[in-house]
């Protein structure tokens, strides 16, 4: 599956531009190959600062060297299976295997993720106003009415689920009891969800300078990883609003995760070709998404493959030694 949506995510672009991609791309120096790496480093760097801070807020220390690795042999699984459902079960492991305990490193990957949460929850509303004139050409035209009917409906939906939250919990509460494999387990999941609890809040009660590095390195993640779009528009001429094209791929890129695809299958690529279609030819657009993907998609890929094998062999040295080494 994975070869297979990665592959189709290759060819979109050749699809959409033929061999008209090849020529526009050969007027693309090296320079802005390199500012494209440089920003999905920056990207990783950023993602591995968090897991170390929160990793140390938690008594755990590693050298940054090995999160890094891990951060990119996580990126590697997110993009390599559908959904990016193996990136969380992946990074957890990863995590276990540096000398962490399985609700340490549960408790780490949950908060990662929930800081990328509180970004998105933020920015995607404060972008969508700032770019309503080209959201406008994207959006069709709705009567006034359907819009508020929509947002009573999902308001009402998230009153209900706040309502019966406590119901809820009841019932799952309830249903895993009666699994005989919960019951026999009982003792361990409590200590565990004890553990998890125990650890989230001493995360959240952390110290405010903490809190607020973690929130700057989330940001610099997703700028860094959402920019790169913006600039090659640029690149080629494209000025179109930062905001704009951030809700774009944040829209696109969670609906291509729908697919069940690793990579969207290029439904991605399609996507963004044909919202990008009121301002650029489709060889232009061809050429932007292929730059987009060198930095989104193919240089994550062969830096997690390197970062895999550099932990795979860093491990076999470290237990080979042990294994020499005398007791």
């Amino acid at each position: 599956m994975a070869i297979i949506g990665i592959g189709l995510a290759v060819g979109a672009p050749f699809a959409l531009g033929g061999s008209a991609v090849l020529d526009t791309l050969r007027n693309v120096g090296m320079p802005m190959f390199s500012i494209l790496a440089g920003l999905s480093i920056v990207s990783g760097v950023a993602k591995a600062g968090k897991l170390q801070i929160l990793l140390a807020s938690l008594g755990h220390r590693l050298p940054f060297f090995r999160t890094m690795a891990i951060t990119f042999v996580t990126d590697l699984a997110f993009l390599s299976s559908p959904a990016g459902a193996a990136g969380y079960v992946v990074n957890v492991a990863l995590l276990r295997t540096s000398g962490t305990s399985l609700s340490v490193s549960t408790t780490v990957v949950g908060a990662e993720q929930a800081l990328d949460f509180v970004f998105f929850a933020l920015a995607i509303p404060l972008a969508a106003i700032s770019a309503l004139v080209p959201l406008a050409h994207l959006v069709p035209t709705v009567p006034r009415s359907v819009y508020v009917v929509l947002l009573l409906a999902v308001l009402l939906f998230a009153l209900a689920l706040w309502c019966g939250r406590h119901f809820m919990a009841g019932v799952l509460r309830d249903f895993l009891h009666a699994i005989p494999w919960f019951q026999a387990r009982q003792e361990r999941i409590s200590q565990f969800v004890a553990e998890l609890r125990e650890q989230i809040h001493t995360i959240v009660n952390g110290p405010a300078k903490q809190n607020v590095t973690l929130l700057m390195l989330t940001i610099l993640q997703w700028f860094t990883r959402y920019g790169v779009l913006w600039l090659v528009l640029l690149e080629f001429g494209y000025k179109l609003p930062f905001g704009f094209v951030l809700v774009l791929q944040a829209v696109v890129l969670h609906l291509a995760q729908w697919t069940g695809i690793p990579a969207g299958g290029g439904s991605a690529d399609l996507g963004l070709a044909a919202a990008l279609g009121a301002w650029a030819t489709t060889p232009t657009i061809a050429t932007v998404l292929l730059l987009w993907r060198f930095s989104t998609l193919y240089f994550p890929l062969m830096l997690g493959v390197l970062s895999f094998v550099v932990l795979t062999c860093t491990r076999r040295t470290n237990e080979t030694i042990a294994y020499e080494t005398p007791s």
